[in-house]
């Protein structure tokens, strides 16, 4: 092979990658313009504890210094049923939560049998909330605290109920 044929080789092969990216980029920029394929949040509530749980997970929380996890989810992205962005009394921005019949059930059980515990609300991995169960909550709604602004609030509602891929694990 001449030298010229290599550099036509060479510049094929450069040429074919690009377009290649081009198009897988502009694919992916049209399915989020288009809102076919939301932002997916890994939405999951466990038991916390402010003392350290022999296997629990240490994760960080804003003002309170390190919170203690349970390893094992209560209630996840399959128990919601709907989320919305909203605001607390205090004006702050928060999001909705409704239930499943199922999920109100685990929530129902587990604040019953936790009252006076802290729960932590994890929000891709992260704690956006650390409440203390004051009451058995019996009617499938939550609501998310955190130091949210409008945009993410929003965000974070579609982002829990998003269609994910069966390689994700949860589904709407």
């Amino acid at each position: 092979m001449t030298i010229c044929q290599e550099s036509i080789k060479q510049y094929l092969s450069f040429y074919t990658v690009v377009v290649l990216m081009a198009l897988f980029t502009s694919s992916l920029t049209a399915a989020e313009l288009s809102g076919k394929q939301p932002w997916a949040v890994r939405f999951e509530i466990h038991l916390a504890s402010l003392d350290k749980m022999e296997g629990w997970v240490s994760v960080p929380s804003d003002g309170q210094g390190p919170i203690w996890v349970s390893p094992e989810a209560t209630l996840t992205n399959a128990d919601v049923a709907e989320a919305q962005s909203g605001r607390t009394d205090d004006d702050r921005f928060c999001v909705n939560l409704l239930l499943t019949e199922d999920g109100a059930l685990k929530l129902a059980r587990l604040t019953k049998s936790h009252i006076g515990a802290f729960l932590v609300v994890m929000i891709d991995g992260r704690a956006a909330s650390v409440p203390r169960i004051a009451a058995e909550i019996l009617n499938g709604r939550a609501r998310v605290d955190g130091n949210f602004t409008e945009e993410e609030a929003g965000s974070i509602a579609k982002g829990i109920t998003a269609q994910q891929s069966p390689a994700g694990g949860n589904k709407k």
